[in-house]
Formats: structure tokens, sequence, C-alpha cells
């Protein structure tokens, strides 16, 4: 039976509904494809290329900041050297394992397969470093084989640390070198990368964060094929800054050239026990009015470019070249010590013309009386007399009357066994106390003239020095006074000069430095120097002695000049140097390069 009309219209309705509604649903897909394979084409393709590529970055280490003298001197810089690294995949146009094997040729003596197969374990993609610090001559055959343009290796700049003169200044300019265990927690701490490279001694490690600079890191994106896709430069590397210290090279030459050339005239020419054991030394100048440290010599020394290779014959030594002996060495000061027994004395009420009468032989104690060489005096002698001659009976009795106490007291508030503030490593030192283990009323007779238990730094001597000649400021010692941007000038950091005062002013400095000055004008080498100086030797004696008996004796002297207007003071110690005057001719030396140029 044929159905009715309205419900074959109602079909047919139906059907036209899912016909409009699958073309819509067509062209909605349609559409959809069409937006994809254009309006997204870029976007999709760069998902594909994401997910058929690898990443990996690369660390641009920043160049080292220089250090210079004074006047611009370059003392240590970074020398451009250049490290071979191994790209991984190999890039279109070039194969890896001819690559290698061209690497291995070239380098030699290095398994660089065995490299790249544990290389390849851990990464999908990156650059594999192979040689360090190539030489012009494998950097030509690297290129004439031509992995560089072929992109299968690239060549990195790297800095690395030189010293243009290596044996000036070596112990206090210190070295770099890769960051070890130890250090990485700290270093990781800052930022660093495992194989950055850090100050690890010296003026280097001090001011290692402004030296160092800021590395830069640059993002690679390649192909499975090794194409290089893109390259994105997430930070620049930025150059350390450099440091400018107080040091005057010219300075540092000459008295490294004194202190040698006066060890060696003794060994040659002195008698035995009278400077010919001579052995090494060391010396220091600084600037009283600011601290700055503007030559500091030992002698023997080293070359800093040589260091780690004749580190072990260096070490083996027995003159131990390594000992910064400025500021690590330990010397009794001898006479050198009196001023300070003299301070004390002043600061407690003593009057500088009071005397005591030299016979000689000092006899207050039965069982222990030393002497006095009585050069140039005898009888009743004040204190300027007793610091012009040396004279160790005026200071027995008048350490014995103070006490060790009080004048060890006044000697560290002059400098002598503290802290000289300077950036390097430094020892201590000791004095000589009532409390000590070995003490005796005899001790504080030995202390009184420098012996005893004291023992103190050649640093520690001239901030001694110093505060002499400055009525009691005593400067903090730095090598350092500025660092500055190396592209604008720019001063980042600047010292401030720091001072501590010991109270007594020219009532007691006034006479210590007239006995000083006083004591200069007995000696020919510094009556004859271009400007008139004060100064108080030291012959220490040691434990060692000679087939006679007596005892061998260093060389020690303290000195500022101008007398009047001081501008410098210094510090020498001559091992096995036979007494204080053999000290002079490197005073004399300083006086002539820093007055007369």
């Amino acid at each position: 039976m044929a159905k009715p009309k309205r419900e074959s219209a109602r079909g047919h309705g139906r059907i036209a509904v899912l016909l409009v509604l699958c073309c819509l649903v067509f062209l909605a897909f349609f559409a959809r494809l069409a937006w994809m394979q254009f309006a997204m084409a870029d976007h999709y393709a760069e998902k594909v290329a994401e997910a058929s590529s690898a990443s990996y970055t690369i660390e641009q280490h920043a160049a080292r900041g220089t250090i210079t003298d004074r006047n611009g001197t370059v003392l240590a810089r970074d020398t451009t050297v250049y490290d071979l690294y191994l790209r991984v995949p190999a890039p279109p146009g070039s194969d890896l394992q001819q690559t290698v094997q061209t690497v291995q040729a070239i380098i030699g003596g290095k398994d660089v397969e065995t490299q790249l197969a544990a290389f390849c374990s851990a990464v999908s993609a990156g650059e594999l470093l192979v040689a360090e610090s190539l030489d012009d001559e494998s950097m030509a055959v690297i290129y004439k084989a031509g992995l560089v343009q072929n992109g299968a290796v690239r060549l990195a700049a790297r800095g690395e640390r030189t010293w243009p003169e290596g044996s000036l200044l070596p112990h206090a300019l210190g070295f770099t070198g890769a960051i070890t265990a130890e250090q990485w927690p700290a270093a990781q701490e800052k930022g660093l990368a495992m194989d950055s490279i850090i100050g690890q001694s010296g003026l280097e490690a001090a001011y290692d964060d402004l030296l160092r600079g800021q590395d830069g890191q640059l993002l690679i994106n390649t192909g499975l094929d090794g194409a290089v896709r893109t390259t994105i430069q997430k930070s620049s590397p930025t150059p350390g800054s450099t440091l400018v210290l107080t040091l005057d090279a010219d300075l540092q030459r000459a008295l490294q050239a004194a202190l040698r050339d006066q060890i060696l005239h003794l060994q040659t020419t002195a008698a035995p026990g009278g400077g010919r054991e001579a052995r090494a030394g060391a010396a220091i100048v600084v600037d009283v009015k600011t601290g700055g440290i503007l030559a500091a010599a030992n002698w023997p020394g080293y070359n800093l470019n040589n260091y780690h290779s004749d580190y072990s014959t260096l070490a083996a030594e027995e003159t131990a070249p390594l000992l910064d002996r400025v500021f690590q060495g330990l010397y009794a000061p001898g006479s050198a010590f009196k001023p300070a027994v003299a301070a004390a004395a002043l600061s407690a009420g003593f009057d500088a013309s009071d005397t005591v009468n030299c016979t000689g032989r000092y006899l207050y104690y039965s069982g222990y009386q030393p002497g006095c060489l009585q050069y140039g005096h005898a009888g009743p002698v004040d204190m300027r007399t007793a610091l012009e001659h040396s004279c160790n009976i005026f200071f027995y009795d008048v350490g014995r009357r103070l006490g060790v106490d009080a004048f060890s007291t006044m000697a560290r508030q002059l400098g002598l066994a503290a802290s000289t503030g300077a950036e390097v490593n430094e020892a201590s030192g000791r004095l000589t106390w009532s409390d000590d283990e070995n003490f005796q009323a005899g001790l504080t007779l030995m202390a009184a003239i420098g012996q005893g238990n004291t023992a103190v730094t050649p640093a520690q001597l001239a901030v001694y020095a110093a505060t002499l000649a400055n009525y009691g400021q005593r400067p903090t010692l730095h090598f350092a006074d500025h660092a500055q941007n190396p592209a604008t000038g720019e001063i980042v950091w600047q010292y401030e000069p720091q001072f501590t005062t010991v109270e007594g002013g020219d009532a007691v400095f006034g006479p210590i430095r007239d006995g000083m000055k006083r004591m200069a004008q007995t000696n020919r080498y510094l009556r004859e120097a271009p400007v008139v100086c004060a100064a108080k030797t030291g012959s220490p004696q040691l434990a060692d002695t000679m087939s006679n008996g007596n005892h061998y004796v260093n060389s020690v002297l303290i000195g500022y000049a101008p007398a009047d207007d001081p501008q410098i003071a210094v510090a020498v110690v001559l091992e096995y140097g036979g007494g204080g005057s053999n000290a002079t001719p490197v005073l004399r030396a300083v006086l002539d390069e820093y007055f007369t140029r």
C-alpha cells in the first residue's frame, strides 16, 4: 500500500537535513585541513623539526681580567689559545669516522674513538672536546683537511693565563686553574660551569670575582642529519675587570736585582760567618701614606710561566724558592726590635734623656750576664744614643724594668706578630710572653733585643717601620688599588686606605725617629743615599754554630725615607746574612731607584 504524501515529504526532509549536515562536516574538515596546511604550515613544520632534532648549549668563557702595576705594566693577562671540539652528529658533507681518524692523526696519542663512544652513550647531540691549546702547526693541518670548513669540528678561542715577566712578583700574583672537587660546591652556588678557570692562589684567588668575568652561553639546535638549524645567544660573555695594583714594576725589578746581587756578593766575598753562607732573603717596600705595597721580593724565586712544569724541581730545592718569605718567612728581628721596646718605655713614662750605664756586660743577674759590643759608645747612654749605636745594655735594663708583656704588647700594636691585612696568605708570627712554657727571667733580656721566642715576617717588619714613620698610624697593607672596566676605563672598585692608631704621637715616636735617623748616618751606604733616611739594623743569632762555636746570624733591616717626611718604609731580611749592616746595600738600591728616577 502506498505511503501517504505527508509521510514521504518528511522522509525527504530528513535526508536533506542529513545531506546538509554532512556537507557542513566536510566543509569544516576541509577548512581545518586547509588551515593546517596553509595557515599553520610553519608551526607544524617547526614541530616536526623539533621531533627530529636535538639542542645543546656551548659555554663561552669570558676573558679573564688583566693585572697591571700602577703605571699600566702588564703583570698577568690572558693569551688567546684554541681548543678543538668534535661535532656530534656529523654535519652533512662530512663523515664522522673519517673525521675521528683525521683528528687522531693530527693530535696524536689520544684515543678519540673511545671518548666518542662514551660521549654518544650519554647525549644525542653536542660537542666533544678532543684537544686543548693547539699549536699553529696543528691548526694549519686541521684547516688544510677542511674539517673546520665543513663544520665537522669547531675551533673555540679561549684565554690562557700568561705572565709577560713571569719572575716578577710570582708568589703574590699566584696562578689560576680548573675548579677542584673541593671547590665545586661553592663554585656551583656562584653559577659557574664545571670547566671554569678560577684563581687558585695569591691575588688571582683574592680578586677572582673581579677578574673572572661572566661566561656566556650559546644554544645550538641541530637536525639528526647534523645540520645546524638555529643558534641562539642566550647570554653574551663579559670580560673580567682590569686589576690595577699599587706595585711599581720598575721598583720591583730593582728590589729583586738588589736582593739577588747582595746575596751573591756575600757568597763570594764575605768571611765565614760574616755572610758567606747567605742563601736566601726577602725585602718589601710600602707606601707609608696608604699602606700600598710598592715592591715585594723573594730570592730565590721562580717563573710563573714554568710553575707547573717545574713544580717537582722547585719543591725539592733546599733553598725553598716556592716559599713566600716576605709574608710567610718567620725571623727573629734582633736589634730591629729595639724601637718597639723604646716605644713601650716612653708610653709608660720613661724619659728619653734618662741614661743607662753601658759597661759592656749586664750584671743585674748573677747567673746570666749577657754583653754588648759597644759599637761607638760606652758609659751613660740615653735612648737616642742607644738606638744610634744599638746598645744592648740599655735595652736589657729598660726591657727588664718594663717586663716582657709590656713591650711585647707594644710590639703587637706596632704591627709585629699581627696581621698585615694583605690579600695573600701570611704567617701570624709570635712574640715572647711571661706565660711561655720556656719563660725565665733571662728570656726577657733576650726578647728585649729581638730574640727569645720572637719571630716575625718581613711584611710585619715593614708595617712596623711604617708605623714608626707615621708617628703611630699603622697602615693596613694591600697590593690592589682599584679595578676598572677594560672597555670603558670606569672604576668598578676602589681600595680605601685603612689605619690603626697607636697612641703617643711625637712624645713617643719623636725620640725613636731621632735615634733611627742618627743610626742611618753611621752607615756609609745610607749616609751617601740621595735622601736622608732613618733605619735600624739587627743581627739575630741562629741556632746553628760555626766550628769555633760562634753562632751564625741573619741580617735584618727596617727603614723609611725621607727621614723627616716619610714616603716609603722598607724591610729586608738575609738568611745567614752575617749581620744587619749587610742588608743596607739593598735599602740603598731602593732609595736610588725611588728617589732619583
